[in-house]
């Protein structure tokens, strides 16, 4: 069995031999039978201004009675506050839902590929000068910019013809298969709180970047291969880098676009098909009014405690 090798009240040292302490004369205490004997003395306090008898990981009873269940009946999310958060997901699904009526077009020759070249060059530009604006960049970081943007398209048509018959093996039905389920691994997994750094592709920037390039590979020609890739980098990696620097400086600028978005994509979508603005328009109405819903009702399901470990909740007063 351990011993103490010194008298915790006089610090006297003891020897093989000894049975109580030279200068107190108390006893040569067991380590456990000492500890068991002081806590039995003193009870446990909340307190670090003194030292006790107790290990660090001791748990008192009183630790039970201090942990409370949330109350979820009074403190749920706010309705107003919930719609408001649900224009990214509205804006993610604008972005699709514009990209994938783009390849409609140039897939069954509706709109010359000059014009679609054009479109996408104006928007591009229009994008950069609105970030550089935002941003407040200076002349110099503009034209480097602008230098970056010409390297990479330049890279990009070297590439158009690999990317055109990378995937021309696969039937459509595959390759349309895949590119539904890269669209709700974008849509699911997309980062709408802007956590994460954009100097690095995350898993849905990479899955907007497998669709583009499988859809790539049933067009005709090369140049709209450079297109589809083109869009699908300046729509699903560009923008959403624009998205949060509108957001954070201009927040009612960019609920206005993406209303207008809304409205634009559902008139388009009339020209097409009846069912297909029905279908978006419902989509929509479902993101922003009744998700809402839903999660206020699944909110008074939510398990949550309270225990001494959380921090307090400091009322601010003006």
């Amino acid at each position: 069995m351990d011993y103490f090798k010194y008298c915790p009240w006089d610090g006297y040292r003891f020897s093989e031999n000894d049975v109580q302490c030279f200068i107190c004369r108390r006893p040569k205490y067991q380590l456990t039978s000492y500890i068991q004997e002081e806590q039995e003395q003193k009870k446990w306090e909340k307190i670090l201004y003194e030292k006790q008898p107790y290990d660090d990981n001791y748990i008192d009873e009183t630790f039970l009675q201090s942990v409370q269940k949330q109350d979820n009946t009074n403190n749920g999310p706010d309705y107003k506050q919930l719609i408001s958060k649900t224009s990214d997901l509205i804006f993610a699904v604008n972005c699709v839902v514009f990209y994938l009526l783009s390849y409609f077009l140039m897939l069954h020759d509706m709109v010359n590929d000059q014009l679609q070249l054009y479109f996408w060059l104006v928007t591009a530009i229009t994008c950069l000068i609105m970030f550089s604006v935002v941003k407040k960049m200076k002349t110099l970081e503009i034209l480097s910019n602008f230098k970056s943007i010409g390297i990479y398209i330049s890279i990009l048509l070297l590439f158009a013809p690999v990317m055109q018959t990378v995937n021309q093996t696969y039937a459509d039905n595959t390759i349309y298969v895949l590119t539904s389920v890269a669209i709700l691994i974008y849509i699911f997994l997309k980062d709408y709180d802007y956590e994460k750094d954009f100097t690095e592709l995350d898993v849905s920037q990479w899955a907007s970047l497998v669709f583009s390039s499988l859809l790539a590979s049933r067009l005709h020609n090369e140049l709209q291969v450079f297109l589809m890739i083109f869009a699908s980098n300046l729509l699903f990696i560009f923008v959403p880098i624009l998205q949060r620097s509108i957001k954070q400086k201009y927040n009612s600028v960019f609920r206005v676009i993406n209303l207008i978005s809304t409205i634009g994509l559902g008139l388009s979508l009339l020209f097409f098909s009846y069912f297909l603005a029905l279908l978006f328009f419902g989509c929509v109405f479902f993101i922003t009014f009744v998700s809402p819903l839903q999660i206020i009702w699944l909110y008074q399901y939510k398990n949550t405690i309270r225990g001494p470990w959380d921090l307090p909740n400091v009322k601010q007063y003006d």
